[in-house]
């Protein structure tokens, strides 16, 4: 897997995107950030979207993307997620009052986009990658993704408090190679992380002691930009060589 990071953080400032990435040049794991960064010829590759849930910062670049490609495409944009997921985005979303309803809009002989869901309980097939989720701790439904590909796997923790089934899964995961995990908020806000379904640095720590898995590369994203200096200097006090922030631009191969 060719993985290139389009936005990794939790909110919008001037220089800081929030969460998508792009994986294979034709898959996106989230829509936070898409069109500000991909050229109208990269957008209209993009022949899969995997959601890990349905806020704003995670599918705001869904509409855009759309509107930009549809007479580019000779099939749909096919919206991969679980299906609470997908009936967020047919509720508020793409309903005919915040944007159009492109899952009915046609164009020659197909929808604009196609909203499909993941199987529940064992893997789903999409683009060439084999998925694995587990509900995570986030107040809208939210999952977390083994992502696999030619034996090499990439965790994905969505938008996550304290959880427990999707670090299970990724301990007795087979060629796990790399996991972004998200941490939001310094540990001064942790009763707003709490409140608001994500993590900080302390709480961080305590979760990679549930994934055990100390040999595994961790790529910190989804941090609040207004909270970064604090964040960065608490991840550093935690003396883990694993973690590293992500950014924007960056290109892994998995």
């Amino acid at each position: 897997m060719r993985i290139r990071v389009l936005g990794s953080y939790g909110s919008r400032l001037p220089g800081y995107h929030t969460s998508s990435m792009l994986i294979n040049d034709n898959i996106l794991l989230d829509a936070g950030t898409v069109t500000a960064v991909l050229s109208l010829a990269e957008q209209a590759t993009i022949d899969h979207v995997i959601l890990t849930h349905a806020h704003l910062d995670h599918v705001v670049d869904l509409a855009f993307l759309a509107d930009n490609v549809f007479t580019l495409r000779t099939a749909p944009l096919r919206i991969w997620g679980p299906e609470e997921v997908l009936a967020a985005l047919r509720n508020h979303l793409f309903n005919n009052e915040i944007w159009p309803d492109f899952s009915h809009i046609r164009v020659r002989d197909f929808p604009i986009v196609e909203l499909l869901p993941l199987a529940v309980g064992r893997a789903s097939e999409v683009g060439g990658l084999t998925l694995h989720w587990e509900r995570t701790n986030h107040p809208v439904f939210t999952a977390g993704y083994l992502i696999s590909a030619q034996g090499n796997t990439l965790l994905h923790s969505g938008d996550t408090s304290i959880t427990g089934k999707l670090w299970d899964m990724g301990r007795a995961a087979s060629g796990l190679r790399l996991a972004f995990v998200e941490t939001s908020f310094p540990n001064r806000l942790e009763a707003i992380a709490r409140a608001s379904g994500h993590l900080t640095p302390e709480m961080l720590k305590g979760e990679l002691a549930k994934l055990d898995r100390p040999e595994l590369p961790i790529k910190i994203f989804h941090m609040k930009p207004q909270f970064l200096d604090e964040i960065l200097v608490e991840l550093h006090d935690l003396d883990d060589p694993r973690l590293q922030i992500l950014h924007g631009g960056e290109i892994f191969h998995c």
